[in-house]
């Protein structure tokens, strides 16, 4: 924390500073604070963008007109976790690693788990040849490599399908869209779950899927089960995403399809608020940059998932990396060649490097840049990258803490919850959930609240097996 807000102090600095004809040197600073204002997020911008996500929320609940977060309902209750004991199987495909776990509850609590990671070939993923037989294929036959030929009944299965569904049961799931750059051929529009069973038929995988959730879910009941308080789960990874208990009566469209839902439960909502304002950009407008614009112009999924690639680790390096080539283009930065100007060029591991560095001379970053990217750095190019990093970050932490902050405020629980957090960004950036409870503090003003923000690991995967034995 102390690092981050060391660099937090740089970006406080408010003093005017008026333009006149200096060396490139003496520019720095100017230079560096026109740059700040484009990644500033004031309290009263994260309060427009908060009264917006209310209206997209109740849209979305309600189901009879259009709405940028779909509010997808899970099928997964608020219920008791006592006295779940037992074998438990669970799939995990969010990106382009697929997991298949094993887990053994004893009293509700995870005694075993075992697991084995698969990478999933490009060929499935994205291109011509990527469709639906060979992704769910390669699936099939990595849990059959898992699970041997030693059994022929197996307990029940969670699948954590980390993507935009519907979903009309708890083991059934209609694909959205893709996101996180999936392009596969023949999934949109059919159900998941529809697709893998042929697939296990085919390779004679005897399983069944109990319940199919996404990791926002996941985490959510994973830390439920640690917790009786969680109130949202969240991914801040690759991806942006929020799940939160949501009372059955505040879901209109539930309650159509179901008309005997009894509406005191409480369930599960998957919001796909990495979509949120996508495309029109309301309010959004106010948050984006001309770095932003570039991302989604270069994307796979144009005017989609806005929120997401303002927030996510697939993107935060890259928006750095646009930043600093304009500061190079105004002779601030110099040697920004090879890989640098390269798109994708500076992963967001090596920005949490920079932002998390605190030496007196900042060597941690003249040996990133020398070490990957052959580049020799003056002291105050090195505090260049390390401020245009660290205000990066800052209004991801801030975005994020305004989704979260607004959908806690929503369920009225904002004096005492826990928000469970999954995803690199969250766990690995220095300082990030300390920016997000400053961001609350803004976003709350005077008014009371006690988020506790925990780290919850494996939810993608452990919370699949756990959702299959919370509704078993």
């Amino acid at each position: 924390m102390y690092r981050l807000q060391r660099i937090v102090g740089h970006l406080s600095d408010k003093r005017d500073v008026q333009p006149t004809a200096l060396s490139a040197r003496e520019q720095l600073p100017l230079a560096l604070r026109e740059m700040k204002q484009k990644f500033h997020l004031p309290a009263y911008k994260m309060k427009i963008v908060q009264t917006e996500l209310f209206k997209e929320m109740e849209k979305g609940l309600e189901g009879k007109e259009w709405s940028s977060v779909l509010m997808l309902p899970s099928f997964v209750m608020r219920k008791s976790v006592e006295g779940k004991s037992g074998e438990y199987y669970a799939l995990d495909l969010g990106g382009t690693n697929f997991r298949v776990l094993r887990l053994v509850l004893k009293d509700s609590k995870v005694v075993n788990v075992q697991q084995a990671k698969f990478k999933i070939p490009l060929e499935h993923v994205t291109g011509e040849t990527a469709c639906s037989d060979g992704l769910f294929g390669f699936i099939a036959t990595s849990v059959k490599k898992f699970i041997g030929d030693s059994r022929v009944n197996y307990p029940p299965l969670g699948f954590t399908f980390s993507f935009p569904m519907t979903k009309k049961s708890l083991n059934s799931g209609i694909l959205v869209r893709w996101t996180k750059s999936f392009t596969t051929h023949g999934v949109v529009g059919e159900d998941v779950c529809g697709l893998l069973a042929d697939q296990f038929k085919r390779h004679s995988v005897p399983m069944g899927v109990t319940a199919v959730i996404n990791d926002t879910v996941g985490t959510l009941v994973t830390e439920y089960f640690e917790d009786d308080t969680a109130l949202l789960g969240v991914i801040i990874g690759t991806g942006f995403n929020v799940a939160y208990w949501e009372k059955v009566a505040n879901i209109p469209k539930y309650i159509r399809a179901n008309p005997s839902a009894d509406p005191s439960h409480s369930m599960c909502i998957n919001m796909e608020v990495g979509n949120f304002d996508s495309p029109h950009m309301k309010v959004l407008k106010y948050v984006a940059n001309e770095y932003d614009d570039k991302i989604d112009a270069a994307s796979p999924n144009k005017k989609l998932g806005l929120v997401e690639k303002m927030v996510s680790g697939l993107y935060m390096g890259e928006i750095a990396r646009m930043a600093l080539l304009d500061l190079k283009k105004q002779g601030i930065i110099r040697g920004l060649d090879g890989k640098l100007e390269k798109k994708n060029g500076f992963p967001s591991w090596h920005l949490s490097g920079c932002v998390a560095d605190d030496t007196l001379r900042l060597r941690k970053i003249s040996s990133i840049l020398k070490k990957n990217y052959g580049v020799n750095t003056t002291l105050e190019e090195r505090k260049a990258f390390r401020l245009v990093c660290g205000w990066v970050v800052v209004r991801s932490a801030r975005i994020a803490a305004t989704i979260i902050g607004s959908v806690v405020l929503r369920t009225g629980y904002e004096w005492d919850c826990t928000v469970a957090i999954d995803g690199s960004v969250f766990e690995k950036t220095p300082g990030y959930p300390e920016l997000m409870q400053k961001a609350f503090k803004d976003l709350y003003g005077e008014q009371p609240f006690n988020i506790r923000l925990v780290l919850t690991k494996d939810g993608s995967g452990k919370g699949a097996g756990l959702s299959a034995a919370l509704m078993s």
